[in-house]
């Protein structure tokens, strides 16, 4: 009896430190959504424009789970909006849209996670404070959202409510969407970046705002 009593307990144990267990997590000013190793989709903070997904617009201070899907591989959160892929290559979205930040084209709101496109290809995603950018399987690079000072770097300031994607190179390796500026590196391991440069965030010496990805130095094999 005490032996059962041992074997349960140190299983209830297990099963209670699974449960606090996270596989990565995504946060800005105001919420925060993360993934667990089993998957599924856990959010909390501020929800003025459902970006928690759960539905409402009411504010947690603990993490609820966000549907009941277990098939969610990575997330990234904007300012009020958030986006993330499944395993199975999807893209999905929600929250604040007046940007386009969701990329489904419309600029409407949405609190619970939509599909946005049918593509099963989507690798990686970054997103800043209103715009975000995203990696395919393929290396190609993809942006959408605000475009203030050039950020999504497709040679205009013009916003986009669309995914679009950005110049024809297909050897992008990572990309990181800061609040108005993007960076990202190549295969080769050299830096680019475009959006705003009026504090030289961008790091090519000049200042000045970039519109398409510029690289920045030279590439250092050392």
């Amino acid at each position: 009896m005490k032996k059962t009593i041992i074997i349960l307990l140190a299983i209830l144990s297990a099963s209670q430190l699974k449960s606090q267990c996270w596989r990565s997590f995504s946060t800005k000013l105001f919420h925060t959504v993360a993934v667990k190793p089993d998957g599924t989709l856990w959010a909390w903070g501020y929800n003025n424009n459902g970006q928690l997904g759960n539905g409402t617009l009411i504010d947690t201070n603990t993490p609820v789970q966000i549907g009941i899907d277990t098939n969610w591989r990575s997330v990234s959160v904007g300012l009020l909006h958030s986006v993330a892929i499944k395993s199975n290559g999807t893209l999905w979205a929600w929250g604040d849209n007046m940007f386009g930040s969701l990329g489904d084209g419309t600029g409407v709101d949405q609190n619970l996670p939509i599909q946005i496109g049918s593509d099963t290809d989507w690798k990686f995603i970054s997103s800043g404070y209103t715009h975000v950018m995203a990696l395919k399987a393929n290396n190609t690079l993809w942006g959408w959202g605000a475009n203030n000072d050039g950020r999504l770097g497709d040679g205009t300031t013009t916003g986009k409510y669309s995914i679009m994607q950005i110049g024809i190179d297909a050897d992008w390796k990572f990309v990181y969407a800061g609040s108005n500026n993007t960076l990202a590196i190549k295969n080769n391991g050299t830096l680019w970046g475009c959006g705003s440069n009026y504090n030289n965030q961008l790091g090519d010496g000049t200042g000045v705002d970039k519109l398409v990805p510029t690289q920045i130095g030279v590439v250092n094999n050392g």
